[in-house]
């Protein structure tokens, strides 16, 4: 049997595109004499398309697309057989309105279907809200070989890889009916450690009697970004693993070779880069919404130079405008650094310096002279209860207007450039964290870090100077909260395992040394400062502190989703409530 792995890159509802690569993909199959292609999940109206179902014309206008591939294999090479998702319509009466799908094509014929029924519903799935589940398996031969049909899901049930146990186990029943090959339609999106995860889980299930096919999409989809990484499994070793991570492939692996594929270990060398993925969901972000222009605030710190680069690998760097907006707190080495970074980039740079004290004072003369003893501002003042971190703050509001007046002006998508960390401490004004992307909303500082020193045109100031938003004289961001090595790994075990006291931190922190997990920018720095008296205090205030700024997350725009639990899609924390 000679296959085709259709990695494709859909966007949700764009039909016309979304069959483009199909027929793309068929053509491919079938100049190479191919019996089988296989496409990601929900290919045809893309995925997530989330509520968009509940349009009225969208279902019809799916099964439309579905019709045009039936009457398009016409054309081609009459032994291949087109495996590719739609959505259908529930007739039954009850349960859920729709039904995720795969369809099986040849010869101008819908010749067999499949209704997925494994629905997940936690994290950034929620299946449940739609689609209506199947219960029965799908065998059709292909070159005198059964071929069994799971989309996505369906595959886990038996890897312990989440904490949902469904009833049913449909590789097992496709194990059970002797089927020669699995093919798997996935929309994953990756997290940190998947790829190797579903190597580790999926290979050494399939035997010599039992081939899996795992076809996955690529490409980012607003906060989801998916890797690709497609492969075939036989008898515990490889046959195939698809590398390419920006451009649909198209790779054809042939059972019938005498290629005997490589060991998980070797695999495990391969795996793509953080970087990339990052670059790739911002690519689709801007260009998926229709721009080609990219504007951000560039501080001489290490988020805004990592937000540069990255907008500069996702649309080029003549499309990129990094804007310097000094104010008297601004240290020269700051302005230096990020001109100098500009520079090695290739970017436009621009210097637009703010003034913020008279302003500061113009506002609090106008609020004073309006109502009597009884106003709030004439109360404050008297009571000496004026909250001077408002001056500093207004630089950052300033920043922003002058930021958003730029893309309003000149038509560049802003780029926000807070990272994860800051965001989990609320640590950070609207300028950090909002505008319309943010691409390292999911990273930890240490990740930051990680990207700037790996990349000679950073330059080597940026990373390695203490952190600071320069609001004030000699302020850095430490001082306010607490070392970064201790930091992120407090906000990575509260947002992404839920632990809360001190004592489950320290066997949490013991858990990553044992798994060789870094989760810190100095991991011996963090085991000597869980020793410290004061250690447990301090816990305690940031988890306070975490727990206290939801309200200020949920204003935050969206960023690429990289770990486990990320702010935004897929984690549901209610904004007024008393637990945290």
């Amino acid at each position: 049997m000679k296959i085709c792995i259709a990695q494709i890159n859909t966007t949700p509802g764009d039909f016309s595109g979304n069959l483009a690569r199909i027929l793309e993909g068929i053509n491919v199959a079938s100049v190479d004499h191919c019996d089988l292609v296989i496409f990601p999940e929900l290919t045809i109206p893309g995925y997530l398309s989330q509520d968009l179902l509940y349009n009225p014309d969208f279902i019809g206008k799916n099964l439309e697309i579905l019709n045009e591939v039936i009457e398009f294999s016409r054309q081609v090479s009459p032994n291949l057989h087109i495996v590719l998702g739609y959505i259908g319509r529930n007739n039954e009466g009850i349960g859920k309105p729709f039904t995720h799908m795969a369809g099986v094509i040849r010869k101008g014929e819908l010749i067999a279907t499949y209704q997925k029924q494994l629905l997940p519903f936690y994290d950034v799935f929620d299946e449940l809200r739609y689609f209506e589940p199947g219960d029965q398996i799908t065998v059709f031969k292909v070159d005198g070989q059964s071929v069994g049909i799971t989309i996505c899901e369906d595959l886990w049930n038996d890897k312990g890889a989440d904490d949902y146990i469904y009833d049913g186990n449909p590789l097992e029943q496709y194990r059970v009916a002797g089927v020669d090959v699995v093919v798997s339609l996935n929309s994953s999106p990756f997290v940190h450690g998947k790829c190797l995860q579903r190597l580790e889980k999926i290979t050494p299930v399939s035997s010599e009697g039992m081939s899996i096919v795992y076809v996955n999409q690529t490409g980012g989809q607003d906060e989801l970004v998916f890797d690709g990484q497609s492969f075939v499994v036989r008898g515990g070793r490889i046959l195939h693993l698809s590398e390419t991570v920006f451009e649909d492939s198209f790779d054809i692996v042939d059972f019938d070779s005498d290629v005997d594929g490589e060991s998980l270990a070797t695999a495990k060398t391969r795996n793509v880069r953080l970087e990339d993925l990052l670059v790739l969901g911002l690519r689709d972000y801007v260009v998926k919404s229709g721009f080609s222009q990219l504007v951000l605030a560039s501080s001489g710190g290490v988020d805004s130079a990592v937000v540069c680069k990255l907008a500069c690998q996702a649309v080029g760097p003549e499309n990129v405008h990094a804007v310097r907006m000094p104010s008297i707190y601004s240290s020269e080495h700051s302005r230096d650094d990020a001109k100098q970074l500009h520079e090695n980039l290739g970017c436009w740079d621009y210097e637009v310096p703010i003034e913020h004290e008279a302003l500061v004072t113009e506002l609090n003369h106008l609020y004073s002279i309006h109502g009597d003893d009884r106003n709030l501002v004439s109360k404050v003042i008297a009571g000496n209860r004026y909250m001077g971190v408002a001056n500093e703050n207004i630089q950052a509001r300033l920043r922003d207007v002058y930021l958003m007046h730029f893309s309003n002006a000149f038509g560049a998508m802003p780029l926000s450039t807070g990272n994860k960390t800051e965001a989990g401490c609320g640590y950070y004004t609207h300028f950090d964290m909002n505008f319309s992307y943010a691409p390292i909303k999911d990273l930890y500082k240490f990740q930051v870090v990680d990207i700037a020193s790996g990349d000679q045109l950073i330059p080597e100031n940026i990373w390695k100077k203490p952190p600071s938003a320069e609001l004030s004289h000699g302020q850095t961001d430490e001082e306010s909260l607490l070392p970064y090595s201790v930091l992120d790994p407090i906000v990575m075990a509260y947002i992404e395992d839920y632990v809360t006291t001190f004592g489950r931190f320290c066997e949490w922190v013991e858990g990553q040394f044992g798994d060789d997990v870094k989760v810190s920018g100095d991991m011996g720095f963090l085991r000597t400062w869980l020793e410290k008296s004061d250690a447990i205090n301090d816990y305690g205030r940031i988890v306070s502190l975490i727990g206290r700024m939801e309200y200020k997350r949920r204003q935050t725009c969206p960023g690429t989703k990289v770990s486990k639990v990320a702010f935004g899609i897929g984690r549901r924390i209610p904004i007024v409530e008393k637990w945290s």
